[in-house]
């Protein structure tokens, strides 16, 4: 099982995503101060950008909608001139644990295909995982490359609410591909992939949590391909679980239950909970998505009180049919 696709273990004081498999040596320690591991990240994560670049020459000869793998490499020797990360990436801030973190995201192709996964979603990734620093790699003293972690080249279903937030953030900033064709020897061709890479602080990775090939406070860098998306209803209640965010941080999880409308023990948070309002009456069966499409905008709301039966633990009626 790869290391990403496992879901989050929860502390009372910390969430903590632990993405690791059984032989995995996975070491606990007291906890930094978040505020001051970030911004010794952010000083990492610059200087990475600033002295590194992508293959975009090697892009520019691919034919449009090919399919492409993105590499990495220093600016030094003949590669002195080329255009450095800092000058491709765009940024993004994503809220977690009080603290705004800067996530830098590289957009080599968008995807040609409608649809992009959103926080909530799940995702068809292929993908490498790389710590930003190097190790020696051969016998040659000289010859160092960064650190492979985690790697899938054949694509993985992902629930992005159950990885670390800064590939969900990078993830969800594009659009799968244009088309999926099946092939004879039971593969599947992709056409016009979403192609990026997301570069993260520590916070929005693994933090604290120290395992196999990745120290504890450890900036990370994913490259991927997006290949298809799919909008998730994860329990099955009739509302799409991008619509039980309540409090709107992109994290479907808040540990101070602004997620679990009934703040009870069972399913807990809303997007896991077959009866978020604990009425005794199944979400489903309040009527919460009228037109059918996993937006609960138009939900029935019997009492007039502005807030929708399925939340409202007073109205507890089920529709005759």
């Amino acid at each position: 099982m790869k290391k990403l696709n496992y879901l989050l273990i929860l502390t009372a004081i910390i969430s903590v995503v632990v993405a690791c498999g059984p032989d995995d040596d996975t070491t606990r320690i007291s906890e930094r101060d978040r505020s001051e591991v970030d911004a010794e990240d952010q000083i990492k994560l610059q200087e990475y950008l600033n002295s590194h670049f992508w293959n975009y020459e090697e892009y520019a000869t691919h034919p449009a909608g090919a399919d492409f793998e993105i590499k990495l490499d220093s600016l030094v020797g003949v590669n002195a001139n080329k255009t450095p990360l800092s000058q491709q990436v765009t940024s993004s801030i994503l809220t977690r644990e009080g603290i705004d973190y800067t996530i830098y995201t590289l957009n080599v192709r968008q995807g040609g295909g409608a649809t992009s996964p959103t926080f909530a979603d799940s995702a068809l990734v292929s993908y490498k995982g790389y710590r930003l620093d190097k190790e020696l790699v051969s016998e040659d003293p000289d010859v160092y490359d960064q650190v492979v972690f985690d790697a899938s080249v054949n694509a993985v279903w992902f629930d992005l609410p159950s990885v670390v937030s800064g590939f969900m953030e990078g993830v969800s900033q594009f659009n799968g591909a244009a088309s999926i064709t099946p092939q004879a020897d039971g593969t599947l061709s992709y056409n016009d992939s979403g192609v990026g890479a997301v570069f993260m602080p520590s916070g929005v990775g693994y933090f604290s949590s120290a395992r196999s090939n990745i120290p504890s406070y450890s900036p990370l860098i994913f490259t991927f391909q997006l290949r298809a998306a799919k909008t998730t209803d994860h329990d099955g209640d009739g509302v799409f679980s991008k619509f039980e965010d309540l409090n709107g941080d992109r994290n479907l999880r808040s540990l101070d239950n602004a997620d679990n409308t009934d703040e009870d023990l069972v399913g807990r948070f809303d997007y896991l909970d077959a009866d978020d309002d604990n009425d005794g009456v199944l979400t489903k069966d309040e009527d919460p998505d009228p037109n059918g499409d996993g937006d609960p905008s138009d939900a029935r709301d019997t009492d007039g009180d502005t807030i929708p039966d399925y939340l409202d633990a007073d109205t507890a009626i089920v529709p005759t049919t």
